[in-house]
């Protein structure tokens, strides 16, 4: 059967052939700045890897000094954190292409892309790392693509990795956090509404649900707790709101246990803004400045919310610490 070659035809093979380029110039350029005395490297597979931590060392460009640690389980999971010395671990699905002697070619996706993982479309991948391996003590990583954390000084920086030993072996991955169910929302305030005092009452008990990462690349979604009371009981989440001056309100946020290593303590949102809209109330706080708690900082801080019907919505997110994506929080008082 004859085929028309068309000019979209023509485009695709183009695009193709140049992210295949694309690929076998970063393992030249990574495999470049190897050693040039390994004249006769050793062919280590992969699976080598598998089970065991390893640990780099990289300054960033604000003169601290991050830690990064990689955990291949199998030939389906991986565990990465950016810093172990300030952020948590990270799950990905992941597919491996083996470009030459002991170097690879890994894509990472989040738990929302694990369908492009499974079909290898490779163009959706949360993160692109090349791999070289010197031995199955040492590692190189090159971060050549990165659409989830936007963290500069690793993209495109080699970094060797030493295997941690006393962590021993570990070929189990955990269970994802991930119910596909929950949906982000977005609350708009109407044009028409204009500044108001909080007519609300002054606290809503309720549940809340929480997303880690950004729109299109969300790694976890699940429901929140508020931690446990002295006698073990899970405490209900508790949302206090107290008037302040010029339309605006402080919202008082419940404690969040995000992991065992990691609970944000409750915390006071100054300045948000109030607006109302025929019997609907709205809350709003800008992305305007960071929040400092205790000496720790919630970056990017933004609020939206809305009471209708004497329910109150409530919307925030920020990222903590050296987090380099976003917590979201959404509450629903019941």
């Amino acid at each position: 059967m004859n085929k028309t070659i068309t000019k979209n035809h023509v485009a695709k093979m183009w695009k193709e052939l140049f992210l295949s380029l694309l690929v076998l110039l970063a393992s030249l350029c990574f495999w470049s700045c190897s050693d040039d005395d390994e004249t006769d490297a050793t062919d280590y597979d992969i699976s080598e890897l598998y089970g065991y931590t390893y640990y780099g060392n990289i300054t960033a460009s604000s003169g601290s000094t991050l830690i990064p640690s990689l955990l291949i389980y199998n030939d389906e999971r991986c565990d990465w954190n950016m810093s172990v010395n300030g952020m948590n671990n990270n799950q990905f699905y992941y597919y491996g292409v083996k470009n030459s002697t002991a170097n690879y070619t890994l894509y990472w996706y989040s738990a929302e892309n694990v369908s492009y993982c499974k079909s290898k479309d490779s163009s959706k991948a949360s993160m692109v790392v090349q791999l070289g391996i010197n031995s199955s003590d040492e590692i190189v990583i090159l971060l050549t693509g990165d659409d989830l954390t936007g963290i500069s000084c690793m993209t495109n920086t080699r970094v060797s990795m030493k295997k941690q030993a006393a962590k021993g072996k570990n070929t189990t991955p955990p269970e994802i956090n991930f119910e596909s169910d929950i949906e982000d929302v977005e609350i708009k305030i109407p044009d028409t509404a204009t500044a108001s005092n909080w007519t609300g009452a002054n606290s809503y008990a309720g549940t809340f649900v929480y997303m880690v990462g950004n729109p299109g690349n969300i790694i976890q979604k699940g429901k929140g707790n508020a931690g446990k009371a002295a006698d073990g009981t899970p405490v209900t989440p508790e949302i206090k709101i107290t008037a302040t001056e010029n339309n605006t309100v402080k919202i008082t946020m419940h404690t969040f246990s995000y992991t065992e290593q990691m609970t944000i303590d409750g915390y006071d949102i100054p300045d948000v803004s109030v607006k109302t809209d025929g019997n609907v109330l709205y809350l709003y706080r800008a992305k305007s400045s960071d929040l400092v708690i205790d000496e720790k900082t919630l970056t990017n801080l933004t609020v939206s919310g809305k009471l209708e019907n004497g329910v109150l919505t409530l919307r925030v997110s920020y990222a903590p610490g050296k987090m380099p994506f976003p917590i979201t929080e959404i509450f629903t008082s019941n």
